[in-house]
């Protein structure tokens, strides 16, 4: 009986993982706790194991996802689950390769809040966003303080973002950085 080598283990998990958070994301805008949590068991698991990752690369794989979107997070860019998400998908990762996931995401957002404002016909919202905040930190000569978006919002509509990171993370890995 042929066996399942580890990296493909590794692979569906983390798949499973995205697309059960995309899922959640669209349909609530909501990535349950439950979830990410038992991704971040099942990293820490695989990491552990022979042929693993190991245990600081995931551990240092995690730190960075969840600094980046945290950082994000404080000026109000993401949300929480996307912050854990991401956190979880460093722990597949590992260290170095997550510092480029990381970039791959970022600009999987960027496609992904452009797809969607077209989607759901908001284009005149988003850019009427971009142009307020824009202008408001032009007028006012400073940046908004931690806890404050970085722009003022005209609608409280948020893009699922565990489509970008699910996206971001597939792109890695079909196109290496």
């Amino acid at each position: 009986m042929p066996t399942l080598s580890l990296e493909f283990v590794s692979l569906l998990a983390l798949t499973t993982l995205l697309v059960l958070a995309g899922w959640h994301d669209l349909r609530m805008r909501l990535i349950p706790n439950t979830l990410v949590v038992w991704g971040l068991i099942t990293a820490l698991v695989l990491s552990m194991t022979p042929r693993g990752i190991g245990l600081s690369s995931a551990m240092l794989g995690g730190m960075t996802g969840f600094l980046v979107f945290m950082f994000l997070h404080l000026f109000k860019m993401v949300g929480a689950g996307d912050v854990k998400l991401v956190a979880a998908v460093g722990m597949f990762v590992g260290w170095p390769d997550m510092a480029k996931v990381c970039l791959a995401i970022l600009i999987a957002g960027g496609l992904v809040s452009v797809a969607w404002a077209l989607w759901t016909s908001r284009w005149q919202t988003v850019l009427k966003n971009l142009q307020t905040g824009v202008m408001q930190h032009l007028r006012s000569g400073l940046m908004p303080q931690i806890g404050q978006p970085l722009i003022t919002q005209v609608s409280p509509e948020r893009v699922p973002y565990a489509l970008a990171v699910g996206l971001g993370t597939a792109a890695y890995y079909a196109v290496p950085l």
